[in-house]
Parts: C-alpha cells; structure tokens; sequence
C-alpha cells in the first residue's frame, strides 16, 4: 500500500479517464503546485532555465494578486500556467458553478495583464469528482493528475529521494511545489530528481508535449 502514497493505483486511472496522470509521449514533466510565492519562485525559474527544462505551475489563484513580475517571469521564460483552486479548497466541496467562477476569475486576470488563457487544472489535494473532472474538459480544460508525488512540502529531502529513487519512470508527471513549506529543500529536491532523471536515460518533456 505505501506505493499508493506516492503513484496511484491503476484502478484510479480508471475511475478517472478525463484525467491525465502520465505524460503522453514518455518523458518526465515537472510540475508545481501552490505559487507563485515571492523569492520561492523565482529561484525555481533560474534552476529551471539552468537545465533547460520548461515546467506546469499549478498557481493558486489568490496568489496571481501583487505578483506580475514573477508571473510575466514564468510566462517570458516559456513556462506554462495552470489553475490550482483560488483559495487551495477542496473542490470536492464546491458546487460546479463556484469552480468554474474561480477559473473564471484567474482567467480573466491572466488575459487582461498577461494575454494568457489557463488550458490546464490541478485540484488541490488531488481531490477532484470524476464528474467534475468530465465538467472541465467540456470546457476546453485538462485536468492534470500525477503520478509521482516528491512529498518536498514536508521538508525531509530523504522523503523526495526516497519517492524519486523507488517511483520515477519514463512517462512520469511529478509534483513539486514552488511554496514556503518546501522552500529549505526545493534547490536539493530539484537537483537530484534532474540527476536521476539523466541516470536512468530518461528525457524530460515540455507542457505541450507531455499532455497533448
């Protein structure tokens, strides 16, 4: 079973099949959930742009307010922005009206400021209906699963090693969050998922390609 805390079992992946929980084209896609975050982010951006690789940040909504430079940041840097919730609630919780309101609202701020449209969602928590996730891609919106959580939020790099030496493959999405509580060991985290990846001969694909 302590498989299944960090890969989820297939039969989800049944339950689920709106869903996309591994890249498309068998290459790892990094992600990150809960930003921006003032200096977490941006710190991110520059380790990404050391190994070339162009990332999913899952923001939160209410984080989009007084963040421009950050957010222009990962846009100029030809990252992609998804939607993670506006206030991180879990929206197995919230009516479908309330969901699409608030991927309404980070919409119309990521048009208006930065010309951007959100194609992609992650549920916070990983909490999500199958019928809301069906409900999303009526509307032109991929809800994107994982299927390799680092647990890099608890702040024990042992954990992230752990999660990465025993559950990384070729066709994984993997979760990281650019945010407060993974700050001490995120630089860490990054550095030895990038090596592990170059170790075991996988590749690393970009937003475009992973979930087309």
């Amino acid at each position: 079973m302590r498989k299944y805390f960090y890969a989820p079992p297939n039969v989800l992946k049944k339950i689920y099949p709106n869903s996309i929980w591994t890249s498309l084209n068998y290459k790892v896609l990094i992600t990150f959930d809960d930003g921006p975050t003032p200096q977490v982010t941006s710190e991110v951006l520059k380790q990404l742009e050391q190994y070339n690789i162009k990332s999913v940040f899952f923001c939160q909504g209410e984080n989009l307010d007084g963040n421009s430079k950050i957010i222009n940041e990962i846009l100029e840097r030809g990252h992609t922005i998804g939607a993670h919730g506006w206030h991180h609630n879990k929206i197995t919780k919230m009516t479908n009206a309330k969901i699409l309101d608030d991927i309404s609202k980070m919409n119309e701020i990521l048009f208006s400021k930065y010309n951007y449209e959100i194609k992609y969602f992650r549920a916070p928590y990983g909490r999500i209906y199958p019928y809301q996730a069906s409900m999303l891609g009526k509307i032109g919106i991929k809800n994107v699963m994982w299927s390799l959580v680092t647990y890099d939020y608890e702040s024990d790099l042992n954990k992230v090693k752990y999660a990465v030496d025993n559950y990384l493959s070729s066709n994984s999405i993997v979760v990281l969050h650019d945010s407060f509580s993974s700050h001490k060991i995120l630089s860490k985290s990054i550095d030895y998922l990038y090596e592990s990846i170059q170790k075991n001969n996988f590749e690393i694909g970009t937003p475009e390609e992973c979930l087309k």
